[in-house]
Parts: structure tokens; C-alpha cells; sequence
């Protein structure tokens, strides 16, 4: 256990200083993100060969993981280390406390982003209420969410407003009606198709009258569903904002457990089984690594010039959107189906692929976080002084909110957080493996396929990130 404990280390030290040196030492190209079409173009550093580099990266963290690391008690070891921080009878009162506050802070918010984009200024980067849910919910609640807790149970305006209402209105429709089994999270997984579709040709970015009665439609279907099923049900099931937090919070250093927290490994809890329970969740997955591609691939050449050709081709600017995260969805979805097929060929296995793709779904949500800081770290530092400014005065913010200027390392810490994600999920895959298949060489040889698709997605991912970015066509 000792020897595959220092191997490990020589191996992450030396990605980590080849990852490092090529950052530093690399020639760099222009790169730059838009995110929620607020943010303005900006050149960052970033090293135009290093999305290559990548899959060298990856097959050589596999393989030093498989070949190194094959003692079952210290791969169980570290992804069962925790240390208790707060227990039930510890955290009752405190529990009682906080949930009390992020509740009626998260209702008053809610409140707040509808009324000031009522009657507030009408330019995004001024109005609170275009802030508060691209810079706030949009960007820093799931980094919060991915690097220290899942904060979305106890600050969701609509579990708060739908429990209260569930709780006050007698004979409630959710008492003669019971959330169908075959749904499963099939309807996750529409409304956070939906939410990104919608996103990107509304003007809920630029218009924030539009965005406030945006929001209050989907308050509106929140706390119906809710209301029909049960809180419960519908908020583990069937909303996307919900199952999104829960599922990146699967990935956080500090975890619920019993009523109380507990701190464990980054990454480590993705390797139980009800992270991942059926196949619309694996849906779900895939959908949130696909939107978030597809975020950054629509405004970088490439990507306009594929909505605009399929424009010209007779199909309406919105419509042509839709079908392009539709055809890139399926791409990113079958190509990871494959990969659960093929590995009964790699590693003979009574196990279905149904079985084997929701099993190896968890890591995936590695990459998805890696993807979401490169996408949004940046972002949320450039227009964090905004929000603050206009959170002080929201009805007269400043004309000209003070944004920061980032230094171009920040590009290099866009790639690595991507890298960093990848390698999290190679190694999640790894234990997924090991804790599946009885055999060592079966369950090295298990991972091969989802290796291959993860390097294909960190590729795709890290292209984007090298490309020059600018507004959509058609919608800007």
C-alpha cells in the first residue's frame, strides 16, 4: 500500500510538471471566452498546442494508474477517508439557523432579480438582476457548489416557496398523485435542454425586463411540479436547477452524510453508486459536459460558421441552434454509449451496457467541473466589482460598473483547471473500475473506451478555449 501511495505521487508530480512546464514554456496564441453574453472579448495566453498535449497527458495518467495502482485496499482507502466536521446533534441548531437564512435570503433574491428587472436600468452589466443570476447562479453558485458544497438546497427560492405552499394548502393535488417511476429524471433533463436552448436566443442576457418575467415562468412551472409530486420527488427528479447542483456538489471536498457534514477527497464520493442511478440521470451527465461545449463552441469561428451554414440551408436562426445542441448532444451521448458497449468487449463482462454506462457516468462530472471554472472563473472575476457595485444601489447603480482587468495567467489557469478535471475523472474511473470487476486486468482493461471518450471531450473542450470568441450570429 506504502509503494502504491509513492508511486502515485511520482506519477501526479510528474503530470503535474509537465502540465506546468508547457504552460509556462509554450508559445501562446489568442484565446478568449465569452460566458452569458455579458462579458467582453478579452485576449488571454494560452498555449495553442496544449489541448494535444492533453491526450498524452491522459493516456499516461491511465496508464501509470493502471499499471501502478492495483492494491484495492488503498484504492478503498482513499476514496473512504473522511473526517467528520459537524454531526446531527452539533449542527441541529446551527442547521435550524442557516437553513432559516439562506432560505429567506434566497427568496428575498428571487424577489429582488424580478422587481429590479422590472423597474431597474436597462443595461445588463448595471442591473442587478442580470448580475445576480449570471454572475451569481449562473457562474459562482456551482464553482461553490464543485469546490466546497452543494449550497442550492438551502438558498432554492422554489423548494422554499413550493415546501410552504405544500405544507399550508389542504387537500393538495400531490396527495392523489404520485411521481411516475418511468419518468425517472427524463424531466431534468428536457428543462435543462430547454433552459440552455432558451438561454442563448431570448435576450434574458441583455433585456432584464425579459429576464425577470423569464424567471418568474419558471417559478411558476418550478412550484407547479413540485405542488403536483410533492416537493421531494420533483426537486430530486424533475427540476434541472436542482439535479444540476446536486450533481456537481457530488464532486465537493465536503458532503452531507447523516444529517450531518463530513469532509472528504475532492472527487471521492463520485465513485458510490447513487451518484448516478439510471440511465436518464447518465442523460443528464452527459447533457451538462455537451452544454457547456456547446456554450463556448457557438462563439468561436467554427462554431459560426456551423450555425450559419445551416441558416443559409433554409433552417430559422433559433431553430438552427436548437438543431445544432441537438446533433452535438447526440454525438457526445452516443460516442459515450459506445464506449459502455465496447468495454464488454475489452473486459468480458456479464454486466450489461445499460449497467457499465451508469456506472461510469460519475467521473464524467470531473470533466464537467473542470469545464465549468475554465468557462466561468474568469468570467465571474471580471464582473464581480459590477455586482457588488450595483448590489449597493440597485435601483441608481454606476453607469460605467468598474470591471477587473485579469492578468494573462488566468488563461493558463482556464487550461489547467480543465486538465486537473480530466485527471480527477481518469481517476474516478479508475476506482469505479476496481470497485466493479473482480479481476485486475479485467478491470484495467475496463477502462480503456471511457478513457478515450474522456480524452475526446477534454480535446474538444480545450480547442475551444484556444479559439478567438465573439457573439453569436443571428441572436446576438
Amino acid at each position: 500500500m506504502r509503494r502504491d501511495g509513492i508511486c502515485v505521487s511520482v506519477a501526479v508530480g510528474t503530470l503535474g510538471a509537465a502540465v506546468l512546464g508547457a504552460v509556462a514554456f509554450a508559445d501562446t496564441a489568442t484565446a478568449s471566452n465569452v460566458a452569458a453574453g455579458l462579458g467582453d472579448q478579452r485576449d488571454l495566453e494560452v498555449p495553442t498546442w496544449l489541448y494535444l498535449l492533453t491526450g498524452g497527458t491522459a493516456i499516461g495518467a491511465s496508464g501509470l494508474l493502471a499499471a501502478l495502482v492495483t492494491d484495492r485496499t488503498f484504492v478503498d482507502a482513499i476514496h473512504e477517508w473522511s473526517v467528520p466536521l459537524f454531526g446531527p446533534r452539533e449542527t441541529r441548531s446551527t442547521r435550524r439557523f442557516s437553513a432559516l437564512l439562506g432560505r429567506t435570503g434566497g427568496v428575498a433574491l428571487f424577489a429582488a432579480v424580478v422587481f429590479v428587472g422590472l423597474v431597474g436600468p436597462p443595461v445588463p452589466t448595471a442591473n442587478l438582476a442580470v448580475l445576480v443570476t449570471f454572475v451569481g447562479v449562473r457562474s459562482l453558485l456551482p464553482i461553490v457548489a464543485v469546490l466546497v458544497v452543494d449550497p442550492w438546497p438551502t438558498v432554492d427560492p422554489f423548494r422554499t416557496v413550493a415546501t410552504a405552499a405544500d405544507a399550508v394548502v389542504p387537500d393538495r393535488l400531490s396527495d392523489a398523485l404520485e411521481y411516475p417511476d418511468r419518468l425517472r429524471t427524463w424531466p431534468a433533463v428536457a428543462g435543462l435542454f430547454a433552459l440552455v436552448w432558451l438561454e442563448l436566443v431570448l435576450p434574458i442576457t441583455t433585456d432584464p425586463e425579459a429576464l425577470a418575467l423569464f424567471a418568474l415562468c419558471y417559478a411558476g412551472y418550478a412550484v407547479a411540479g413540485a405542488l403536483a409530486f410533492s416537493p421531494e420527488a420533483w426537486f430530486r427528479h424533475g427540476d434541472p436547477l436542482a439535479v444540476l447542483f446536486r450533481l456537481y456538489g457530488s464532486v465537493a471536498p465536503i458532503q452531507r452524510d447523516d444529517g450531518g457534514y463530513r469532509l472528504v477527497l475532492p472527487g471521492s464520493w463520485l465513485r458510490r453508486p447513487d451518484v448516478v442511478a439510471d440511465s436518464s440521470e447518465v442523460a443528464f451527465v452527459l447533457l451538462i459536459v455537451w452544454e457547456l461545449t456547446f456554450s463556448g463552441f457557438v462563439v468561436t469561428p467554427p462554431g459560426a460558421r456551423t450555425i450559419e451554414a445551416v441558416v443559409f440551408a433554409g433552417v430559422p436562426p433559433r431553430s438552427a441552434y436548437l438543431l445544432v445542441l441537438c446533433v452535438g448532444y447526440a454525438l457526445f451521448l452516443g460516442g459515450y454509449l459506445f464506449a459502455a458497449v465496447a468495454t464488454r468487449r475489452t473486459a468480458p463482462t456479464y454486466l450489461t451496457g445499460r449497467v457499465l454506462a451508469v456506472r461510469f457516468a460519475p467521473p464524467l462530472l470531473a470533466i464537467a467541473a473542470g469545464y465549468h471554472l475554465a468557462h466561468y472563473v474568469a468570467f465571474s472575476l471580471n464582473l464581480a466589482p459590477a455586482l457588488v457595485a450595483t448590489a449597493a444601489n440597485p435601483l441608481a447603480p454606476p453607469v460605467n460598473p468598474t470591471t477587473l482587468a485579469l492578468p494573462a495567467w488566468v488563461g493558463a489557469l482556464e487550461v489547467a483547471t480543465v486538465v486537473c478535471g480530466h485527471l480527477l475523472a481518469i481517476w474516478t474511473a479508475h476506482a469505479t473500475a476496481f470497485d466493479r470487476f473482480p479481476g485486475r486486468l479485467q478491470a484495467i482493461r475496463s477502462q480503456y473506451p471511457f478513457v478515450v471518450v474522456m480524452i475526446w471531450y477534454t480535446v474538444c473542450s480545450l480547442w475551444i478555449l484556444s479559439l478567438p470568441a465573439s457573439s453569436p450570429p443571428f441572436v446576438a
